[in-house]
């Protein structure tokens, strides 16, 4: 499936320019949420020492996030998305400090 329409572009004549203005093709939307969770725990044999977790939720909501179109007018691949970005990615971690 094409992101546009291939068919209303062409390629312009040697020598000459284009009648297309500059950044006028828009991709699909981006939308991203993170999320962190930070918990610390004093130790009860002294106040010096301290566990922390930490977890970090990137892209939470797991959305599609797709790349921009292909804009090489002399590719087979004009005007199609063939890449995204990363999925959810989840990142645990555990800190003890003395």
């Amino acid at each position: 499936m094409r992101w546009f329409n291939t068919s209303a572009y062409q390629a312009s004549t040697p020598g000459t320019f284009g009648n297309l203005g500059r950044n006028t093709g828009i991709g699909p939307a981006f939308m991203n949420t993170d999320f962190s969770l930070f918990k610390a725990f004093v130790m009860p044999y002294s106040e010096k020492h301290r566990l922390e977790f930490r977890a970090e939720f990137f892209n939470a909501l797991n959305r599609v996030n797709l790349g921009n179109p292909n804009t090489n007018l002399t590719n087979s691949l004009f005007g199609r998305i063939t890449s995204a970005s990363d999925p959810r990615i989840i990142q645990l971690g555990l800190r003890y400090s003395f």
